[in-house]
């Protein structure tokens, strides 16, 4: 179980509490990767997990093949800090991967409101792209052999659809397995919804910068509390300030 965590304190400890109960009569470990919390994130996790390490890749893609890395087992499960869990959610995914390589399920918000009702809603799209063998493997509900990861060459070093990024290149992968149980399932918290639009402009932003290859603008982000239209067209100003720089020094040499 491969959690990464930056500044969580609020809510990092319900989430090892409901790994911690789970109704599962295998080994699993709980690896938490901390990316350098100012909080009380890393203390509350010593409580409960059986590892905490510090991050020492980049962005929350980086963070979880850290997590691998510190790894003994050949079944990683990735998800995040402020998800909770069902009971059996392990024994699922135990189950599921002894036929599949890769399993997924339902990502569902435990403080709805009208915009993780539409989130939702706009998430039932993605399972009609099933019928093609594509699959959403959510950050906070994923789970892969280890022979799959590698094969893939795990995660790329982003922050933000790391998971999109992951989906890709098992959908690619011809030959990996995948699955989505409705079973499978996780709460997590719609704290990040408050503001939905600015929510959607990051993700708008994070497309086009995935389809151009452009990783590196993957790494950083406004925060969604602090994103709107002007605050984008900013940002993107100052991108291509800084490509254009590059592309001069370039040439000149």
């Amino acid at each position: 179980m491969i959690i990464p965590t930056l500044n969580e304190e609020e809510v990092v400890g319900e989430c090892l509490k409901s790994l911690k109960d789970q109704n599962f009569d295998g080994r699993y470990e709980v690896i938490v990767v901390d990316g350098n919390s100012s909080d009380r994130t890393r203390e509350i996790a010593e409580i409960y997990a059986d590892k905490v390490i510090s991050q020492r890749s980049r962005g929350i893609g980086g963070a979880r093949r850290d997590g691998v890395e510190a790894s003994r087992g050949d079944l990683f499960v990735f998800t995040d800090a402020d998800t909770i869990y069902d009971e059996n959610w392990l024994s699922i995914i135990s189950e599921n991967l002894r036929r599949y390589d890769v399993s997924t399920g339902p990502v569902l918000f435990y403080d709805e409101n009208f915009r993780s009702d539409l989130l939702q809603y706009w998430r039932k799209i993605y399972l009609l792209f099933h019928s093609f063998n594509f699959y959403w493997l959510i950050g906070s509900n994923m789970a892969i052999r280890e022979e799959a990861y590698r094969r893939i060459n795990g995660h790329r070093d982003i922050s933000i659809l790391e998971d999109f990024d992951m989906s890709v290149k098992t959908f690619k992968e011809r030959e990996i397995r995948s699955k989505y149980d409705k079973n499978q399932r996780v709460y997590t918290s719609a704290r990040r919804l408050d503001n939905l639009f600015s929510y959607f402009l990051i993700y708008v932003r994070g497309y086009y910068y995935y389809l151009t290859k452009h990783y590196d603008h993957l790494l950083s982000y406004p925060r969604v509390d602090k994103m709107d239209l002007k605050t984008l067209t900013i940002a993107e100003i100052e991108n291509l300030n800084s490509f254009f720089k590059l592309h001069f020094r370039i040439s000149r040499k």
